[in-house]
């Protein structure tokens, strides 16, 4: 299931937004898409309004009298089952729902009086008997609530600091409580870093609870304890391996390392998990808030989704990422989209970002640029530089930034125009050699090229 178009309409900053997500080539919705623009063009109220869509899509169907009301906002989903759109008028913004969700046949985006109410700004109604005629009586899918359904929103948030020391302070006993219901959305920051550390406690306790019961399986009673492990951890990694391998690939670019064999696992119900990152030259343990807000937020937001995906098969899933570069070192960030990759299952990414670095990673069909037309409504475009590009290239092409240099270096570059200019029309050899070496000076110094 994958969200294939969005439409917005009378809301906020956006009065006719119709943006088209799937590939061209194939017609199918992306794996992951990339919102870039300025500040205020809409980028993280975007995010909000998909998983408050998404959060209503759990209720069941309801008759369609929304339609002849204004705001209003509509995603057109890709199922197995079948296309379809999903519309709610966003009254109330993040969380606050006064309407409730209805569902319409794909093949609505075809008719005359869709089209004029998705693209007229001064068309608020719809003939009366429209919205009977095309809306689906019943859920589409089913309800995202089963197992294999998650969805995740990791919100922009940046130096917060953990409440203790080292790690999250909970128990055992919390987090067995936890998955008794365990939620089908979630919020991932360093602000609720309590919630993940609460995952990792009950999945190292699961494991070895596992652990016990396979030894009790009939078939391995007449096998070696060092056969049994050897099966058993074949078929059961540990969480706290897992973690400590994704955490290692950032921390070791800062000299760090997680400490998964100092790491105490609790016992008792009170009891909390305690591990520490330590210093890979001497061994010296840290604690998570002496590191830097960036590395800090990034591995706690990255465990957090790993396990939220670990052992799982998820087959509906959705993560929305609102400026993963926060406090990071660039080098950390040109494989920052690979790595979330790799750590989820049949779901679709959205990112925001002001990064193009970031947005670099993704293909320019998945890369959309929000701004601003002449009256102060958001526009959307499709990137045109190709993946893996310069992201200088980005910023002048797909960002729109007008030059990539600060006030001293257009500068130089106006002086390295002149020089050549110069150079041409000057005869006397000593001062022709004086310019030659000013402008290979500044063309060396900023990377010019002379051919421009």
């Amino acid at each position: 299931m994958k969200i294939a178009k969005i439409i917005l309409k009378g809301f906020q900053q956006f009065e006719n937004f119709c943006l088209d997500l799937v590939n061209p080539e194939t017609g199918k919705p992306p794996e992951k898409v990339c919102f870039i623009g300025s500040n205020g063009t809409g980028k993280s109220t975007l995010l909000r309004l998909i998983i408050n869509v998404l959060n209503m899509a759990k209720g069941a169907a309801h008759h369609p009298n929304q339609l002849a009301n204004n705001p209003f906002f509509a995603v057109k989903i890709y199922a197995p089952s079948g296309n379809f759109f999903a519309c709610y008028p966003p009254y109330g913004g993040y969380g606050g729902y006064s309407a409730p969700i209805v569902y319409y046949n794909a093949d609505v985006e075809h008719t005359a009086e869709w089209h004029r109410f998705v693209t007229d700004p001064t068309q608020y109604t719809m003939p009366p008997n429209f919205c009977v005629q095309h809306y689906i009586t019943s859920q589409p899918v089913p309800p995202l609530g089963s197992d294999r359904d998650v969805v995740i929103h990791v919100p922009a948030d940046q130096s917060l600091l953990l409440e203790q020391e080292n790690l999250p302070v909970t128990t055992l006993n919390e987090a067995l409580n936890l998955f008794q219901n365990f939620p089908v959305f979630h919020s991932v920051s360093i602000a609720n870093a309590n919630e993940f550390w609460k995952i990792m406690i009950y999945l190292v306790k699961k494991r070895e609870s596992d652990y016990q019961q396979y030894l009790k399986n009939p078939e391995n009673k007449k096998k070696t304890i060092e056969e049994v492990e050897t099966e058993f951890e074949k078929n059961n990694p540990e969480i706290l391996l897992e973690i400590g391998e994704l955490w290692n690939r950032i921390l070791a670019k800062a000299g760090l390392e997680f400490d998964t064999e100092g790491a105490r696992i609790p016992v008792q119900l009170n009891e909390n998990l305690q591990a520490y990152v330590k210093v890979k030259s001497s061994g010296q343990s840290l604690t998570y808030n002496s590191l830097s807000s960036g590395i800090r937020n990034y591995i706690f937001k990255l465990g957090h989704i790993r396990a939220l995906y670990f052992q799982r098969h998820i087959e509906r899933g959705f993560l929305l990422v609102d400026e993963p570069e926060n406090s990071l070192y660039p080098d950390l960030l040109y494989d920052l989209i690979d790595e979330y990759l790799s750590i989820i299952e049949n779901t679709q990414l959205f990112v925001a970002t002001h990064s193009p670095i970031i947005a670099a990673q993704f293909e320019p069909y998945e890369r959309i640029h929000l701004d601003f037309d002449d009256r102060e409504f958001v526009t959307a475009s499709h990137g045109v530089t190709p993946i893996g590009d310069d992201p200088n290239d980005l910023l002048i092409k797909d960002f729109h930034v007008r030059s990539i240099y600060g006030k001293q270096g257009l500068q130089k570059w106006e002086r390295f125009l002149d020089l050549r200019r110069l150079i041409g029309n000057t005869s006397d050899p000593t001062r022709k050699q004086q310019l030659i070496d000013e402008y290979l000076e500044i063309g060396n110094a900023y990377n010019f090229d002379p051919s421009r």
